[in-house]
């Protein structure tokens, strides 16, 4: 069976809401999806002159019937409830809810535990839908143009003037005067926003201050009990949530490092190619990821930054009372640290080493360090080391991640 649908009319809004006393209550199902059998084909209709974007106005056909009933479930819980769901995006797994609803976005904060000013990016299926977001007469800002073209769908958001009057909920934005959007490339997240005809408003689908989940396994982890759905789309190509750029400032400046690096938004060209890095320490957020800790495990992370030696056994030692140590390695440590804390510890019994690798390619890196980190935990280690590596390319959005987990930072 095969479904083809454009774009549909905006559904009535939620018209149900959780409450944060009986989230504990809640049934969690599982539904499994399948993005290889979701295929959008691309709008003739002119987007952005003199090109065409192929999201300008795509038609969805489906062709596996397990999900196409699964997504129909999924949409009709974001246009006629406020309960958010879970699904994957090839950045993180997702959570998502009616972005035009005040009680959809609520359940979002809810379930988190999420603070209210720590405000959310809205996915949408189409620049047709995003138009939508803004005040009549007016088009998607000229600087953003090169990067729409480039890099959506893909981890990429942008930040966007909040119009009067703007038809997203209040706490989106925690109330700015700005909002955050994206395309999601993976098909799954493209096909929620398309059949419900909503802007989805997803942060991460884990407990405020985890790490993010890359794995339907990972939510279940941190939700079950908490939202009544989790879509399954296997794992997660990026591993770290998307690159957050605002183009409303001169020059223009990569507000978080994630799965579109710094070189690859210079290669674009004219003022990214001077896009900066970083923040001038708001005190109010204005995406996701600047004022709070976040992606912590519940063991102590220790960083040691790129170059820097690996912790020696009295440090290894000192660091932790428990019996069990965590190791995550990157490029240069190498392993065996077993026999080393043996050698060490004149003979008394070492604690034992969970040792994991990553790799050494930073897709790789990328992909598994939040899965490693809660891997870990699992294991019960009460102190993990961790070996940083370069902030070039992916290691940017990696070393921005770890920094936040991080109790502990060790530098050359």
């Amino acid at each position: 069976m095969t479904m083809t649908r454009s774009t549909p009319p905006l559904p009535p809004p939620a018209l149900t809401t959780p409450d944060s006393s009986t989230t504990s209550f809640i049934t969690t199902t599982i539904l499994p999806v399948d993005p290889s059998s979701i295929h959008f084909t691309p709008s003739p209709s002119p987007s952005l002159p003199p090109n065409t974007h192929p999201f300008h106005s795509p038609t969805l056909r489906i062709a596996d019937t397990t999900t196409l009933a699964n997504l129909t479930r999924a949409s009709a819980l974001l246009s006629h409830t406020a309960h958010p769901i879970a699904f994957p995006t090839e950045t993180v797994y997702g959570l998502g809810a009616n972005a035009l609803s005040s009680p959809s976005v609520q359940s979002i904060f809810i379930a988190k535990s999420r603070p209210q000013d720590n405000p959310l990016i809205v996915h949408i299926s189409s620049l047709t839908q995003l138009r939508t977001l803004l005040p009549p007469g007016h088009d998607i800002p000229d600087i953003y143009i090169p990067l729409i073209n480039r890099f959506w769908p893909g981890p990429l958001t942008i930040l966007l003037p909040l119009p009067p009057h703007s038809p997203l909920a209040k706490e989106v934005t925690a109330e700015q005067a700005t909002f955050a959007v994206r395309m999601p490339k993976h098909p799954i997240a493209l096909a929620l926003a398309h059949m419900s005809g909503l802007p989805i408003a997803a942060p991460s689908a884990n407990k405020s201050g985890c790490p993010s989940p890359t794995t339907a396994a990972h939510v279940w982890k941190d939700m079950q009990g908490r939202i009544e759905l989790i879509l399954d789309g296997g794992q997660a190509e990026v591993g770290v949530e998307s690159t957050v750029v605002s183009g409303l400032c001169d020059p223009p400046r990569v507000l978080r490092p994630g799965g579109v690096t710094l070189e690859m938004l210079r290669q674009v060209g004219g003022v990214w190619g001077r896009g900066l890095i970083g923040v001038n320490g708001e005190e109010v957020p204005l995406v996701p990821g600047m004022k709070y800790r976040h992606y912590s495990p519940k063991a102590k992370v220790i960083l040691y930054e790129q170059n820097t030696p690996p912790p020696t056994v009295d440090k290894l030692l000192s660091t932790s009372s428990s019996s069990s140590i965590g190791i995550i390695r990157t490029r240069t440590w190498g392993p065996n640290w077993s026999s080393t804390l043996t050698a060490g510890t004149g003979g008394g019994a070492p604690p034992t080493i969970e040792e994991l690798s990553l790799g050494t390619s930073g897709a790789d890196i990328s992909r598994g360090l939040f899965a490693a980190l809660r891997e870990l935990d699992e294991r019960g280690v009460a102190v993990i080391h961790v070996e940083g590596i370069a902030e070039e390319n992916e290691g940017l959005a990696v070393m921005n991640r770890l920094r936040k987990a991080a109790g502990e930072i060790v530098r050359r």
